[in-house]
């Protein structure tokens, strides 16, 4: 039986500022893409169609410091570091591949998720901040950490978390689990860190506008509780917009990532 010509599976770690684009998934035809953009670059390359599948999608105008796809090449011989310096030469100026390394053949940029974590950026002032523009979120009235960061704590385990998803989630399962949600202030902004073996359609988004509610005071930290305990979408905050929202890393079985 002919298995095809023999192929090289190469891990990417991509960064990119969401603001110019439509999201990560390729889409229909005259929407600009990260995937497409990144699919476009690594053809011109190789010489032949690429497919890339990402780690999971990002929305329009939200970014990435750690998106991470794999895509499968016959071209056996080409630098890894070569790779990375010729898709960045093709690709534009917010778009970056940051590492390109050799994984087995069954690694999945998706698939084989283990975990991720995103940061929102939540910049606390009466004057809009016009050099991150379209990279935080402006929040004019002052914030209450400490009780943020008590409601932060209250999201860690294993719950079910529908009622922080938005109307368009699909999955029958949404049950996951939060190892991390740390609320941290540093140079005027607030920093939402949230870290989990995965994420509903908008959790992470869902889950910063309800801190942004009980740090204007709206509602105490046990908020979450009822929002836990409900799973009513109702009882939390609104979604947060995607400005400051950027997925820092994703997480794998390191025994998945030897070649």
């Amino acid at each position: 039986m002919d298995d095809g010509p023999p192929r090289r599976n190469i891990k990417l770690v991509i960064a990119y500022n969401g603001t110019a684009y439509h999201g990560w998934q390729r889409q229909a035809d005259g929407i600009d893409t990260v995937q497409e953009r990144i699919e476009a670059a690594a053809t011109d390359v190789l010489r032949h169609k690429v497919v890339v599948f990402g780690a999971g999608r990002t929305d329009a105008g939200v970014h990435a410091s750690g998106q991470v796809a794999n895509l499968y090449t016959t071209r056996l011989s080409i630098p890894l570091r070569g790779l990375r310096r010729a898709m960045n030469s093709r690709l534009p100026r917010d778009i970056a591949v940051v590492s390109a390394a050799g994984v087995p053949e069954g690694f999945h940029a998706s698939r084989s998720a283990v975990g991720k974590t995103y940061r929102y950026r939540i910049h606390v002032s009466p004057v809009r901040p016009v050099t991150l523009c379209g990279q935080a979120y402006h929040y004019w009235r002052p914030l209450d950490v400490a009780a943020m960061r008590a409601a932060g704590r209250r999201l860690l385990g294993r719950h079910d978390f529908l009622g922080f998803a938005t109307s368009a989630e699909q999955r029958e399962n949404t049950v996951r689990t939060v190892f991390r949600c740390d609320v941290a202030e540093d140079d005027g902004s607030v920093f939402v860190t949230v870290q989990g073996d995965g994420f509903l359609y908008n959790m992470v988004r869902n889950v910063v506008g309800t801190l942004i509610e009980i740090g204007r005071e709206r509602w105490g930290p046990e908020r979450v509780d009822t929002v836990l305990a409900t799973c009513d979408r109702r009882q939390a905050g609104p979604t947060a917009p995607p400005d400051g929202l950027t997925l820092v890393c994703v997480h794998y079985d390191p025994a998945d990532l030897r070649a």
